[in-house]
């Protein structure tokens, strides 16, 4: 386990009232779901380098065949969350 699923399943048990206002399914918001949304919407505009850097990838394939996916596989609540955060 890395030291960041600790920390999302602390995020998710703390604001799980406003992650279910926003659709989420609480139970089912795991570091993959996480991942594989900021890889997909990464690879897009800044391609796969970048996303494999972010995800600490030595090797692209890895991203690619594990974590890029298309847009229609991506849990879109994850990208609400993120342009929450991110504000934009």
């Amino acid at each position: 386990m890395s030291n960041y699923e600790p920390l999302l399943r602390t995020f998710v048990a703390d604001n799980a009232a406003a992650l279910t206002a926003w659709d989420v399914d609480v139970d089912d918001f795991t570091t993959l779901v996480y991942r594989r949304t900021t890889a997909t919407f990464v690879e897009r505009p800044a391609g796969i380098t970048l996303a494999s850097r972010l995800l600490g990838h030595a090797n692209e394939q890895i991203t690619r065949a594990s974590y890029v996916v298309c847009a229609v596989e991506v849990d879109l609540s994850s990208i609400d969350i993120l342009d929450e955060v991110l504000g934009s």
